[in-house]
């Protein structure tokens, strides 16, 4: 995995010396290196932690907060990275997020878990401008998922739509992040926005 990883750095400073700040193709490249780049060191910590011997602390999670707004439960938490790209998607990267969330869920149980009869996750992911937000972020993405299917039978029962209903947002920031806010769908629904169609059904 070493190995791996000093490949793919020289290669990305071999493109980004290459392109000389013009060459928007190498420079294009160079960040799908960087993405796979990511990939790598996070199986290269995946691999210490099983088979070297070296286990890391729990995981950062920056903000675990369930708030009441006018008798509205709300979880949300709040993650330091954005969520994983389509090629960045590897089985490490994938344990590592799984490791993220439940962390966030065992600060969540210490004040109580709440379960959604029938659930709206809302997935707002933060990511540098320059990305390109279409192919990084689609939302056919696995990695969003990840997130459903690690909140399912802990904030709801299910991941069909008997029990739950999800929407994915992003946008341009200086830091990655990703937000996941879950609530009651019949309390969105009653809200300003949808209150005059929520009615009409």
């Amino acid at each position: 995995m070493f190995l791996n990883l000093k490949k793919t750095l020289k290669n990305i400073d071999k493109l980004i010396t290459e392109a000389k700040g013009v060459d928007a193709e190498k420079l294009e490249h160079a960040y799908r290196e960087i993405l796979r780049l990511r990939a790598q060191v996070r199986g290269a910590i995946s691999d210490l932690e099983d088979f070297g011997g070296c286990r890391n602390e729990q995981p950062e999670v920056s903000t675990v907060t369930c708030s009441n707004i006018t008798d509205k439960r709300v979880v949300t938490i709040k993650i330091n990275e954005p969520l994983p790209a389509l090629k960045e998607l590897t089985e490490a990267v994938e344990l590592h997020w799984v490791k993220l969330i439940h962390a966030a869920i065992a600060e969540e149980s210490k004040t109580g878990i709440p379960k959604f009869n029938k659930a709206f996750v809302l997935i707002e992911i933060t990511t540098p401008k320059g990305t390109k937000n279409t192919q990084v972020w689609d939302t056919s993405n696995r990695a969003i998922n990840v997130i459903i299917n690690n909140l399912k039978g802990i904030f709801f029962e299910d991941d069909n739509f008997e029990h739950m209903a999800c929407g994915i947002v992003a946008d341009w920031g200086g830091i990655g992040e990703t937000i996941i806010r879950v609530c009651e769908l019949d309390d969105l629904l009653g809200c300003v926005v949808f209150g005059a169609k929520a009615e009409k059904l």
